[in-house]
């Protein structure tokens, strides 16, 4: 099986801790979809989420993974924020690619919420160990974000 990983699950080695099989395929483009911070989250803040878009240069970037089918329910369980959707990506070699991505449903998605800044830091971070587009990254660091008004949690998350 193969997922199209975005946000944190682009991380491999942390996803091989719960889905040992996991190896990257290569960074892929998903035309068609959007990337921003604006999953409703339990904390006040907004997390990553994939939408569909008709917008003509729409494209989110992240990472194909390939796992074994049978370790699926190690990471995926039925959500009321996400439907298990299957993609066409393209590898940055041209290769075009079957997965399944977590495309976040319309009633989860809240506009008017912004992620914490240790939490996009922590996403762009992960986004240059993994090697994905310049022009990708500076557009990440550009989207709007506020600052954690727990001290204690934006200190212990930025250090991370």
């Amino acid at each position: 099986m193969v997922l199209f990983a975005y946000a944190s699950n682009m991380n491999v080695d942390e996803f091989a801790k719960t889905v040992p099989s996991a190896k990257k395929i290569c960074n892929a483009k998903l035309p068609g979809y959007r990337f921003s911070f604006n999953l409703t989250a339990d904390d006040g803040s907004s997390k990553a989420s994939l939408v569909p878009s008709t917008e003509m240069d729409a494209a989110a970037w992240g990472v194909l993974i390939e796992f074994n089918d049978d370790e699926l329910d190690n990471f995926f369980f039925q959500d009321e924020w996400f439907d298990w959707t299957q993609v066409h990506c393209m590898c940055a070699s041209g290769e075009i690619c079957k997965a399944h991505a977590f495309v976040t449903r319309p009633h989860a998605i809240n506009d008017f919420t912004l992620p914490y800044d240790w939490y996009q830091a922590k996403i762009i971070k992960i986004a240059k160990e993994q090697g994905l587009p310049e022009e990708y990254i500076t557009a990440l660091s550009l989207m709007p974000h506020k600052v954690d008004p727990d001290e204690r949690r934006r200190a212990r998350r930025m250090n991370r």
